[in-house]
């Protein structure tokens, strides 16, 4: 449901989303969740109104990796453009979102890459992070991330760095219950 990360024109706000994470991510007891929930299916917890009804309970229904989740800003971002092209949305019109679900996840792991980045420090991971960035921008464009031929030489080239900031995501996430 966010922890509040503030980037910028980024800012993780619920009230703004569509209850993104709680459709378009998958749940496995594996990761934290007690039960089995399949990608781009909403959470059997997620009202009408794309909020959660166990919020004030969830570490007590099994559920704290929801409160731990960051979208990085992607989650108010993609429903701002579902709204722009689609008008008003019911829970029913956004489980079937394929595209824009798609496009919310890939975002969510490029915003939370940019952030590890950039927390991580070295001028190395600076770089990477700016390059990234515009691509994060283009998104609110285009509705897709894209990236040129540049660019994906550009990580290539700093994989190992990418790779050593993804790992201790990767574990960070299935020791918090990662979504």
């Amino acid at each position: 449901m966010g922890s509040g990360a503030q980037d910028g024109e980024w800012p993780t706000d619920c009230a703004r989303c569509f209850g993104l994470c709680c459709i378009a991510l998958a749940h496995q007891p594996s990761a934290g969740f007690p039960a089995v929930k399949v990608a781009d299916t909403a959470c059997c917890h997620l009202n009408d109104d794309f909020r959660c009804s166990i919020f004030a309970t969830l570490e007590a229904n099994g559920f704290p990796v929801c409160r731990a989740y960051d979208c990085f800003g992607a989650g108010p971002v993609v429903s701002a453009r579902m709204r722009a092209e689609w008008g008003p949305w019911t829970p029913e019109l956004v489980a079937g979102a394929k595209a824009h679900l798609d496009g919310f996840r890939e975002l969510a792991r490029m915003r939370m890459l940019i952030a590890a980045l950039r927390r991580e420090g070295s001028d190395d991971a600076i770089a990477v992070a700016d390059r990234l960035a515009p691509i994060a921008e283009a998104f609110r464009r285009t509705g897709r991330v894209e990236v040129d031929a540049t660019t994906a030489q550009f990580m290539r080239w700093h994989e190992p760095l990418i790779s050593a900031i993804l790992v201790p995501l990767k574990q960070q996430a299935s020791n918090k219950g990662g979504a």
